[in-house]
């Protein structure tokens, strides 16, 4: 089953979330007019998005459904510099609000999330020791 979804010219990177009650999220790279990220959401069959521009300009994103239901991005944040941050995604106001920054700068981004036993681990890549390196969090929520 494949299914084009309609999105805005100037996108890039993407993660699809489908939460608890079947509704579809998606985080959006944009990179053209503000730059500012978009959120997407969407019912089955899919075939219908709505579209949010966020409140700051992301790369690379990514996000999981915690237990209690709230929503956690890991993304590239640009300003006032360059960094990969987890953010919580408050998807009615369609903001992000920054709530760790990881350790990172320069050519950093794509973080994977798992969360295992209370512990969310997040890998992602950075050059801000100078060699671009993969490293690994973890993250007691």
């Amino acid at each position: 089953w494949i299914e084009k979804v309609d999105v805005p010219n100037g996108v890039g990177e993407d993660r699809i979330l489908f939460q608890k009650d079947g509704t579809a999220l998606c985080l959006l790279r944009h990179e053209t007019g503000t730059k500012q990220g978009l959120l997407g959401t969407s019912a089955a069959p899919y075939k219908e998005w709505s579209w949010t521009e966020l409140n700051l300009r992301i790369g690379g994103p990514n996000m999981i459904e915690l237990p209690d239901g709230r929503i956690l991005a890991a993304t590239r944040l640009y300003a006032p510099k360059t960094r990969t941050s987890l953010a919580w995604l408050d998807v009615d106001a369609g903001t992000l609000t920054e709530c760790l920054t990881l350790p990172s700068g320069g050519d950093t981004s794509y973080p994977g999330m798992v969360l295992h036993n209370g512990i969310l681990w997040v890998s992602y890549y950075s050059s801000h020791e100078e060699k671009t390196c993969i490293y690994l969090a973890k993250v007691k929520l």
